[in-house]
């Protein structure tokens, strides 16, 4: 069962089809926050695609996609280190572009579990740091 949950929000002026486009993309803009990112396998993304996130410091995280709503939902699992996060980026029209939305369950393992709530704190801030820097890049 997870253990807390973190959510953060963005709105970016673009619409739905570009943010969802540009998500199914990581491989191609999420180098510009880690050292690599490989796409597995190749092709066009879809449900089982994972992004495998390298930060140049022999450490990997992964995200696997699980789920495709186009232009609406990208539901995820993943592994980062001694979390075992499972979300989603919800995509919402507003007048003028997108709300883009994170909601991840961290779900730590093991001892970690204690420390849950400042997991939560740490996931929001960089959720929402993550989030500004997607809305930059959408928008460029």
């Amino acid at each position: 069962m997870p253990v807390g949950r973190v959510e953060s929000t963005v709105t970016v002026a673009r619409p739905p089809e570009d943010v969802f486009a540009f998500l199914l993309d990581l491989d191609k803009y999420g180098k510009e926050r880690v050292e690599s990112v490989v796409k597995e396998p190749e092709g066009p993304t879809s449900a089982g695609t994972v992004f495998r996130f390298g930060n140049g410091k022999g450490r990997e995280t992964t995200m696997r996609f699980t789920s495709l709503e186009p232009n609406r939902k990208i539901e995820f699992d993943g592994d980062v280190g001694p979390l075992k996060p499972v979300g989603a980026f919800i995509i919402e029209p507003t007048e003028g572009g997108s709300r883009l939305t994170i909601r991840v369950a961290p779900n730590p393992v093991g001892a970690l579990k204690v420390a849950s709530p400042v997991i939560n704190l740490v996931g929001s801030r960089t959720w929402a740091k993550r989030l500004a820097q997607i809305k930059a890049a959408i928008e460029r």
